[in-house]
């Protein structure tokens, strides 16, 4: 399918082999933009073809670059179309496509929407999520959902969030760089059908984890914080640091061994 001409509203779906899922996704997502740009990041299967048959204008990634690295290209492509706001979902069916207007309608007074879900994994990864959710929540209190890859930003606001962090550091990067730019950031509640594993590794979340931690601290006296949540979120990155790290390089060598 040809790319339509300067389309609006613009859907990006990054997707790595998720032939099982893609073309329902991308079937509902449609009636709701004027364009739906599905990223395939080196699938290995038909994703792509099938997407395509579905109405999607399909973007090849060759070899597999990772989903930060897939956003990041669609919404620069996106907005390389005209696009003026741009929506992001996952290709795998855990988004509900049909709340896309909900997300977009926020947008009227928000620079980035994010979505927020109800329902967190149980154990050791919500504990995780809820710990990654307060300190972000010191950035600005309206974020709810740190990783929810269901979001929507205006396309004028995207140059000042966009970075080439991999994996969901890409993610907790539009966040740290929408508060500093001083963006106006939005919750709005999303459905989910959680999928029955994470497609995020414990390594993963403490390379994530660590590179918040970084960030904040490089970038702590130029945010547009009081001085309290300064200090607060300065002490625990130093603090979350001094755990990280050694638990990053522990888990890295017990995988080489």
């Amino acid at each position: 399918m040809g790319e339509v001409a300067s389309p609006r509203r613009v859907a990006v779906i990054p997707a790595h082999d998720e032939a099982a899922h893609v073309a329902a996704v991308v079937t509902r997502a449609l009636p709701h933009v004027d364009a739906v740009l599905l990223i395939d990041d080196g699938s290995r299967d038909d994703t792509g073809a099938l997407a395509a048959r579905a109405g999607a204008t399909v973007l090849r990634l060759d070899p597999n670059r990772g989903k930060g690295a897939a956003l990041a290209y669609g919404c620069d492509r996106a907005r390389a179309m005209g696009a003026r706001e741009i929506v992001t979902l996952d290709a795998d069916g855990e988004h509900f496509p049909e709340e896309i207007p909900s997300l977009l309608a926020a947008l009227a007074d928000a620079d980035v929407v994010l979505g927020h879900r109800a329902v967190y994994r149980s154990g050791a990864r919500r504990a995780a999520n809820a710990l990654a959710l307060f300190w972000f929540r010191l950035l600005d209190p309206a974020v709810l959902d740190t990783i929810c890859g269901f979001r929507a930003f205006r396309a004028d606001a995207l140059a000042a969030v966009q970075n080439d962090s991999g994996g969901f550091v890409y993610e907790h990067e539009v966040i740290l760089r929408a508060v500093a730019a001083g963006l106006r950031i939005a919750s709005v509640p999303v459905s989910t059908t959680p999928s029955t594993r994470s497609h995020v590794t414990a390594r993963e979340m403490l390379r994530a984890n660590n590179h918040f931690d970084r960030r904040v601290l490089a970038l702590l006296g130029s945010l547009p914080l009081p001085l309290w949540r300064r200090a607060l979120l300065g002490a625990g990155c130093a603090a979350g640091l001094a755990v990280g790290v050694p638990a990053a390089w522990a888990l890295g060598n017990g995988r080489r061994a």
